[in-house]
């Protein structure tokens, strides 16, 4: 199993995770703070990989979440990571986080991700997801009101995004888990870029 760290930096909470190559489960960090992205990446890294009796060199491959989301410290958050990888000569790849969000499911029909987006808002796309597999997309990327989300769902998001009276499924990992599942399970991966989601100020508008 390769050795390694996943990062989430496009919610209202930072998530980072840990698997060595013998490890069934991730060591995870989970924080909330005012201090500057990088530092609490770097902070965060270099706590589990000590607990995990590593060195940094240990580190094979960096997964990082690139959006959409609230975009304060994504860029930052990208950068560290490939910081993290350039240093160790490791492997990075990246995912959006509707995808990560959907992943942190297991077997549904239909569930739809959010990510937070401007006041009121969220980004949302449906997805099919299954047990130690790629969720599967249902449509496209949406902007939609907060107020209509009831509409829809159920929903998988953070649990301090509000969602109105969107009901939610019960997630079975976290989002950073979420990010070495997908990394393990050979999930292509995406630009190592930030993922920015634009679209018309209506409600609703669809995005391509």
């Amino acid at each position: 199993m390769t050795t390694t760290l996943a990062i989430v930096v496009c919610g209202p909470q930072l998530e980072v995770a840990f698997r060595g190559p013998a490890e069934g489960v991730a060591s995870l960090v989970r924080l909330a703070g005012v201090s500057p992205r990088s530092t609490l990446v770097l902070a965060a890294a270099d706590l589990l990989i000590e607990d995990a009796g590593m060195e940094p060199s240990a580190i094979e491959r960096v997964v990082i979440s690139r959006g959409p989301g609230s975009f304060t410290g994504i860029r930052a958050g990208i950068a560290t990571a490939q910081g993290l990888a350039a240093a160790n000569d490791a492997e990075i790849v990246a995912f959006d986080s509707l995808l990560v969000q959907a992943a942190r499911c297991g077997p549904v029909d239909e569930v739809w991700a959010a990510q937070p987006g401007r006041r009121g808002e969220v980004y949302a796309r449906s997805f099919r997801t299954f047990d130690q597999r790629v969720p599967e997309p249902l449509g496209k990327i949406e902007i939609l009101a907060v107020s209509t989300l009831g509409d829809r769902g159920p929903w998988i998001a953070s649990d301090s995004l509000d969602l109105g009276d969107g009901g939610r499924v019960t997630p079975a990992r976290s989002a950073a888990e979420a990010l070495l599942l997908l990394a393990r399970t050979g999930a292509e991966s995406q630009p190592v870029e930030p993922l920015y989601v634009e679209g018309p100020p209506i409600h609703g508008a669809e995005i391509q």
